[in-house]
C-alpha cells in the first residue's frame, strides 16, 4: 500500500506533537476544597490526548484533552479536587524530572493528595512510537527482523526507572492510593493490511511491544503493592482497534478519520470514554485498599506514668480526627488532635472491668464511620 500525502501529514503532526517545548504546568482543573479524593493524573501522550478536542489551555508541549480519561475518571470518581499532570512526549524520567520548562509531573503531588494515576507511560523512553514509523514502510517490510530485540531490551530497561518513580510518589503523597495504568489493544492479531499499512507480522510486532511495556507497568505495579488497570482488559477492545470503521476507532489509526482531533495511534475521544470505567474500577479498588491499609497501621497504647495511664493512639501519618478512649462502655475521654492521647487515673482505671479501646474517627475519603482500636491494659491497671 502506498502512503499517501495525508497518511504523511498525519505522521508529521504526530512527530510534531511528541517532541514540541515550550512552557505549562500541570493543570488545576477544579477544587472543590479540602476533604474527599484529591486526585493528580500522570503520563504521557495516551494520557493527555494530544489534539483531541476540546484541549486544555496552556498547549505545547502537554497537549491535554478536556475529554481525556483522567477527566471522565475525576468526575466518575466525583474527586474533590483534579490536578492534569500527563504531558504529551514524557518519558518515565519526567515523573521525577523537568520535560524541557515542563515541571516534573511529580510536582502536582503533595502529602495532601488521595489518589495518584500512573500511566500509561514508558513508550517514549522505549522508542515505540518511532518504531511504528519504521514499520509503516511496504516497500522495506519487517521491521521485527530488522528491530530484533532492541526494543524490546529497551523496554525491560525501563524496570528500575519505574521502580524508583512510583517509590518517589509514595514517599510524597504516603496517603494516596496510586493505580499505574497500561496500554491498550492497538491492533488485533494479524493486523488488516488492507485497513492500516502494516503487515501480518509487522502488526503483530507492534502490539507485541506494547503488550511488553504494559506487562511491565503491571510488574512494577505488583512490586510497590499498588493497583494496575489493565486497558486491554476493557469489554469490547478487540472490536475497536485501529482496524475498526471510522466513527468506531477507540485507537486512531494511520491517517486520522475520526474528526475529533485525535491523532494516529493514540485514543479516540470514544476511546478515552470506553476506557474510564476500566480505570475508575481501578480507583475504587485502590482507594479501597488504601484506607484498609491506614485502619491496619493505626495502633493503640497504653503505658503506666506514676499515678495516671497514658493512653494513646499513633496513627502513622493516618488522617485521624477524633478518639474516644472507652473502658468497656465507659466513655474515658477524646481528644481531637495528634498526638491523640488521654491521662486516666490509675486507681480508676483498675477499678473498672472491661477490655480498654479507643473509638477512632477517621477522615477518609468514600469511608464513613469509626473504627475501633484495641488497647493492652499496662500491668499497672490490671
Amino acid at each position: 500500500m502506498r502512503r499517501t500525502a495525508t497518511a504523511v501529514l498525519a505522521m508529521t503532526v504526530l512527530a510534531t506533537t511528541m517532541t514540541a517545548t515550550g512552557a505549562g504546568a500541570a493543570v488545576t482543573v477544579y477544587d472543590k476544597g479540602p476533604g474527599g479524593e484529591r486526585y493528580v493524573a500522570m503520563g504521557d501522550s495516551v494520557a493527555a490526548g494530544p489534539i483531541l478536542l476540546p484541549q486544555r489551555p496552556g498547549g505545547p508541549p502537554c497537549y491535554r484533552s478536556e475529554k481525556n480519561f483522567a477527566t471522565l475518571t475525576a468526575g466518575a470518581l466525583r474527586v474533590r479536587q483534579f490536578i492534569d499532570a500527563t504531558c504529551s512526549s514524557a518519558t518515565i524520567d519526567n515523573i521525577t524530572k523537568p520535560q524541557g520548562s515542563e515541571p516534573a509531573q511529580i510536582d502536582a503531588v503533595s502529602r495532601e493528595t488521595t489518589m495518584v494515576t500512573v500511566g500509561p507511560i514508558g513508550a517514549n523512553d522505549a522508542g515505540i512510537v518511532s518504531t511504528v514509523s519504521g514499520c509503516i514502510n511496504p516497500v522495506a517490510a519487517g521491521c521485527k527482523e530488522r528491530d530484533g530485540q532492541t526494543v524490546h531490551d529497551k523496554i525491560e530497561a525501563t524496570r528500575p526507572e519505574l521502580a524508583a518513580a512510583l517509590a518517589a510518589i509514595k514517599k510524597k503523597a504516603p496517603r494516596a492510593a496510586i493505580v499505574v495504568v497500561g496500554y491498550g489493544l492497538y491492533i488485533p492479531p494479524r493486523g488488516c493490511p488492507l485497513v492500516q499499512p502494516l503487515t501480518s507480522s509487522d502488526a503483530d510486532y507492534i502490539q507485541g511491544l506494547v503488550d511488553h511495556m504494559s506487562r511491565v507497568l503491571r510488574d512494577a505495579a505488583r512490586s510497590a503493592k499498588v493497583t494496575f488497570a489493565d486497558l486491554r482488559a476493557t469489554p469490547g477492545s478487540i472490536d475497536h482497534t485501529a482496524c475498526a470503521a471510522p466513527g468506531q476507532r477507540w485507537i486512531e489509526g494511520l491517517v486520522p478519520l475520526s474528526g475529533d482531533g485525535a491523532i494516529p495511534f493514540h485514543p479516540t475521544a470514544i476511546g478515552m470514554k470506553a476506557v474510564a470505567p476500566t480505570v475508575t474500577a481501578a480507583g475504587r479498588r485502590a482507594a479501597v485498599q488504601r484506607n484498609r491499609t491506614i485502619v491496619k497501621n493505626l495502633r493503640g497504647q497504653a503505658a503506666c506514668r506514676g499515678s495516671k495511664v497514658r493512653l494513646r493512639v499513633l496513627a502513622k501519618g493516618g488522617p485521624v480526627v477524633r478518639a474516644d478512649f472507652r473502658v468497656g462502655r465507659k466513655l474515658l475521654g477524646r481528644d481531637r488532635s495528634a498526638p491523640f492521647t488521654l491521662y486516666t487515673s490509675r486507681k480508676a482505671l483498675k477499678k473498672r472491668s472491661g477490655k480498654l479501646t479507643a473509638r477512632v474517627t477517621l477522615r477518609l475519603p468514600d469511608t464513613a464511620g469509626t473504627y475501633t482500636v484495641k488497647i493492652s491494659r499496662p500491668r499497672c491497671s490490671r
